[in-house]
């Protein structure tokens, strides 16, 4: 499916249906009510390629249709396989997922393959603005390729930032739903919280342009040097 699809029905809070699974973005409330990080560990957790569980040389070699939920319930890591299923769980809002070794993942009794989950994963990562950065990388394994690393993903999370700019550096989900409902049209303490997380981001970020908009206007009109000022328009596309 188009990239700009699943955001248009993202923004509509409408669910993407891959193959006869519907995906639900969630809300804030769904969101704060899981646990902010323990969401940010699932999406950390679904978002890891297969050469990061494994052994990059050994993961070229593998076939495609392996995919990195194989890898992980092969791995014998109880703990690690138990989050990943958690994980599914939370952003497919179903608790029937198996896995079967000859069959594969099985969701809500429809045997996932290769090309599914892969879609399934890129729906629910742009759903949640979702974007790794070289920090949260997971370290290739040695040449023991299904032994997974049995600290990944714990000590190290990040919460993930709604947005680039580093004078928002420090900024809470908390604050950033307070800014918000402090600025935003329509906006307030008493909605904010059935917005997914994509609508979320797109209201804080438009807002954000809006106001750097205006603040560049007035320095303009008030003498100040138009090739220090970055003027962009705040209806320019979102980044």
């Amino acid at each position: 499916m188009d990239v700009e699809e699943i955001k248009l029905r993202t923004i509509a809070n409408l669910p993407t249906i891959i193959n006869s699974m519907t995906i639900y973005p969630l809300s804030l409330k769904e969101i704060i009510d899981h646990g902010y990080y323990l969401y940010n560990r699932a999406l950390n957790l679904i978002s890891v390629k297969r050469n990061q569980l494994i052994d990059e040389e050994y993961a070229n070699q593998i076939p495609d249709e392996i995919t990195t939920a194989d890898i992980i319930y092969h791995s014998g890591n109880e703990q690690l396989i138990a989050q990943f299923e958690d994980s599914l769980k939370l952003f497919l809002k179903t608790n029937d997922i198996i896995y079967d070794y000859y069959s594969g993942l099985i969701i809500n009794n429809k045997a996932i393959n290769a090309d599914v989950f892969n879609e399934m994963i890129r729906v629910i990562l742009i759903q949640n603005c979702f974007v790794a950065s070289e920090e949260d990388a997971f370290n290739p394994l040695n040449e023991r390729a299904k032994k997974i690393r049995e600290k990944m993903l714990e000590n190290k999370k990040k919460i993930q930032e709604l947005n680039s700019d580093s004078s928002d550096e420090g900024l809470t989900l908390s604050d950033l739903i307070s800014i918000v409902c402090s600025n935003a049209n329509g906006i307030n303490i008493l909605n904010v919280f059935d917005l997914n997380m994509f609508q979320f981001n797109d209201q804080f970020n438009r807002m954000k342009m809006l106001d750097e908009y205006e603040i560049n206007i007035q320095a303009l009109l008030h003498g100040a040097d138009s090739k220090e000022i970055q003027l962009k328009h705040w209806m320019s596309k979102i980044k």
